[in-house]
């Protein structure tokens, strides 16, 4: 059974002992399934082209024999420049994977990192997989530390968290040793960096905070490899990454056992942030049951817990101008969903839709007492509609329920399909459900090739 390590007088030396010592043996089949799901998932957001990939890829993109694979473009580039440009498109869609209580999106910082690295050195799948699961869980238990609303109002969850759990899993998977994973991590912790006025301004630099933590991971690994040292005091020394987030007397979270918070990972259904995806949920349910014409809507009312109301950008009843603004914002989310009757990606590609402005207009947040005592453990919400003859239409959930994986699949197809065709589709797949037999990852990373 994996555990995590009881927290002593060197965090660091513990946390590297951790990530040296995980083997996909000790890792539950239910866990490495999870991670196949999380890779599934991310894969999907990642071959989504969109204006944001296609600059970054013709600003850093490097086209040379023998470089490692830059997802969904036919084009390969060093490691860490690979990992970087295979962030930036997941990270552009808004619906990647999700840890709800640190607010944060592992997979779009861990697998590109892994992938890059994985074409560069020969690795079983086994390994992808059980340095997924290290990434993952050193980026939750560090969330859980580090992440307050307080912290969320200035700073990235995923910029800040994600260099070190890049590190970690990139250390795994280049079986680094104890004393070069401390280095790694210490590295990466100068790194943590993501600030949140992207969510006020409604612009675009929101998706380099995944892709710079990846790129950072994949060259702290490579570096500490190499012999170049890093203070493990880096994560939690006095003038440490705890200690600059004032959470050194939370420290305690980053141990305990067992661990697998891959677990608690969710999967987005809507392409937007993940406080929007319960209201999205309960405003499709209204409307599949009541089936109100727009037009009649008088107001809505959207409760959420405060952690949620207070995140940047959610709390935005417009006018909505562009996607950025329209991903973030809880009110035109749900109105876009009343207006069209569902959860469609079209939705927030028409952020000046008059009818989904006017929606959102009406539209106002509640922070819920009952809501906000149970979150993150229950990530709840309701929304309340009054129509212009006095009916309300009301609809509620205890907690935000996942995608399945039969959605994720199906998500999948929807964008691999067009660029490797079904077949090909169908064959990623089927690499990735026996990721964990397989003696190389090569033949992953081959499939994955554009045709």
């Amino acid at each position: 059974m994996l555990i995590l390590p009881t927290i002593g007088d060197d965090l660091a030396g513990e946390l590297a002992d951790f990530c040296v010592g995980t083997t996909t043996a000790l890792v539950p089949a239910d866990v490495l399934d999870k991670a196949k799901l999380c890779l599934t998932d991310f894969l999907s957001a990642a071959l989504v082209p969109s204006d944001e990939s296609r600059i970054a890829l013709r600003a850093l993109g490097n086209p040379r024999a023998g470089a490692a694979l830059v997802l969904g473009a036919a084009a390969g580039a060093p490691a860490p420049t690979a990992a970087y440009l295979t962030s930036v498109p997941a990270a552009a869609t808004g619906r990647t994977d999700t840890h709800v209580e640190s607010s944060s999106h592992p997979g779009m910082v861990v697998f590109p990192a892994l992938l890059a690295l994985a074409g560069q050195h020969e690795v079983s799948g086994g390994r992808v997989l059980s340095a997924a699961v290290v990434g993952y869980e050193v980026m939750c238990r560090l969330g859980s530390a580090m992440i307050t609303s307080e912290v969320a109002a200035t700073f990235r969850p995923t910029g800040v968290l994600g260099p070190v759990a890049a590190a970690a899993a990139c250390a795994h998977l280049l079986a680094l040793d104890e004393a070069a994973t401390r280095a790694a991590l210490g590295m990466a912790a100068n790194a943590a960096c993501g600030l949140n006025h992207w969510a006020r301004a409604a612009t675009q630099e929101h998706v380099l905070h995944s892709a710079t933590a990846a790129r950072t991971g994949v060259e702290s690994a490579l570096l500490a490899a190499a012999g170049l040292t890093a203070s493990g005091g880096a994560v939690d020394g006095e003038a440490g990454l705890l200690a600059a987030f004032g959470a050194r007397d939370r420290a305690h979270r980053l141990a305990g056992g067992p661990g697998f918070a891959i677990r608690d990972i969710v999967h987005k259904p809507a392409p937007a942030c993940i406080y929007v995806q319960g209201p999205c949920q309960l405003a499709e349910e209204i409307g599949r049951r009541h089936r109100p014409d727009p037009a009649r809507v008088e107001s809505v009312r959207i409760g959420l817990a405060e952690q949620a109301v207070r995140y940047p950008g959610c709390d935005n009843s417009g006018p909505i101008s562009d996607v950025v603004a329209a991903q973030l914002s809880v009110q035109f989310s749900v109105a876009s969903v009343l207006a069209s009757g569902g959860i469609l990606d079209r939705n927030w590609r028409n952020p000046a839709d008059p009818q989904a402005n006017r929606l959102a207009a009406r539209s106002r947040l509640v922070a819920d007492p009952g809501l906000t005592a149970r979150f993150p453990a229950r990530n709840g919400s309701w929304v309340r509609v009054l129509l212009d003859d006095g009916q309300v239409l009301v609809a509620e959930q205890d907690t935000f329920p996942s995608m399945t994986a039969a959605e994720i699949v199906r998500r999948f197809h929807a964008a691999a399909d067009r660029v490797y065709g079904r077949a090909g589709s169908e064959a990623i797949l089927a690499r990735v459900d026996r990721l964990d037999r397989t003696p190389s990852a090569s033949g992953l990373l081959r499939a994955l090739q554009p045709r």
